[in-house]
């Protein structure tokens, strides 16, 4: 499983950068502070993970993408380490991530944008029932890496900017393997910003992009494993279904819907375990949210509850974060990480397809 997600995300980086023009670069130092999401996760209290970020981009200044989206749209790749304020417990970590920024004008030196990370994150002290037992936040070496923020920029000549941005980072392995309390740290980042041409944010919208009023409508299958317990290695699999109807708000912004129907033969051995009397593996969801889309590459967050659980082994509640990335136009690939409350339930990766 780890393997083909490390494919996956190496094909999808390549996919959107190769053959682009890098117009720029920047540099940058955090600072953050951990907090405990859960009870069992009161150990972290006082972690204050320190880092440095390099990320690579460019922005996408041609008229068609600012009609698209009204802003100067920025992506690219952040490279980042962090010592996460436990050295002998937490220990070190190392980032791979896409990044995908809208940007918008406040003055004639003052940029601000909208952050969205995703990646895999390498970490050297997980969860080991022998030699670090006390670290339930991640027990995979290799786990998911999530960030949102808000980005200020101000220009000090034409082409270089500082930039403070206010962050919100998150590591788990996305339920592949237990303990997975994942870890959240919350900061700033502080950093300078070199462009090898200078941007020109003194756009103007020539013409409003032509909006499709139909829904689109898509059927996805997914499958994930995860492991039942703290101490096993055994992995069960889960399998869904998923259809969904995608609405276009603008030529970036879309809403979604989603109906889905899982089968969770994990959960199923946690409850044998349990000594709980198991009924069927089987639930249903339906869930909204809304994504933003930039070229080939589609990010969207969804809330979700479920209508039908008669397992009710977590809470009703879920979250769900996914990025895919379109093949052509029926067929899309993606990942998708699926959480209740702080807890990440499991990573799928999905196939799609555009029904109409």
């Amino acid at each position: 499983m780890r393997a083909i997600l490390l494919i996956f995300c190496f094909v999808f980086f390549s996919s959107l950068l190769l053959g682009q023009q890098i117009s720029g670069i920047s540099f940058a130092g955090n600072s953050t502070a951990a907090f405990a999401q859960t009870k069992s996760a009161a150990f972290i209290k006082g972690a204050k993970p320190q880092g440095l970020q390099l990320d690579l981009y460019k922005l996408w200044d041609s008229q068609e993408n600012i009609n698209a989206c009204n802003c100067m749209a920025k992506s690219g790749i952040s490279l980042s380490y962090f010592n996460l304020g436990m050295p002998n417990l937490l220990g070190n970590a190392f980032a791979t991530s896409l990044f995908m920024e809208p940007q918008f004008e406040m003055s004639n030196r003052y940029i601000i944008g909208i952050k969205a990370h995703a990646g895999f994150v390498y970490a050297n002290k997980k969860f080991d029932s022998n030699t670090n037992p006390g670290n339930l936040t991640y027990s995979s070496n290799i786990s998911n890496y999530l960030a949102l923020g808000l980005s200020n920029y101000y220009f000090i000549n034409p082409k270089t900017a500082l930039n403070l941005s206010f962050i919100f980072n998150h590591i788990s392995n996305g339920g592949l393997k237990n303990p997975n309390h994942g870890l959240n740290f919350p900061g700033i980042n502080f950093g300078l910003n070199y462009y090898f041409e200078k941007p020109n944010y003194h756009y103007s919208v020539s013409a409003k992009s032509k909006i499709d009023p139909a829904i689109a409508k898509y059927i996805t299958v997914f499958y994930s494993a995860t492991t039942a317990n703290s101490y096993s290695t055994k992995r069960y699999a889960i399998f869904g279904l998923e259809l969904s109807g995608v609405k276009k708000i603008n030529g970036v912004l879309f809403a979604t819907a989603a109906l889905s129907m899982y089968q969770d033969n994990a959960v199923q051995q946690r409850l044998k375990q349990d000594s709980v009397s198991v009924q069927n593996q089987y639930r249903c969801g339906i869930a909204s949210g809304i994504g933003f889309n930039m070229g080939k590459a589609n990010f969207a967050s969804s809330l979700g509850v479920y209508v039908y659980d008669p397992i009710n082994y977590y809470a009703r509640i879920y979250h769900q974060h996914e990025i895919s990335y379109q093949l052509n136009k029926q067929w899309a690939v993606g990942i998708n990480l699926k959480a209740h409350t702080y807890i990440a339930n499991y990573l799928d990766i999905r196939i799609k397809y555009l029904l109409n």
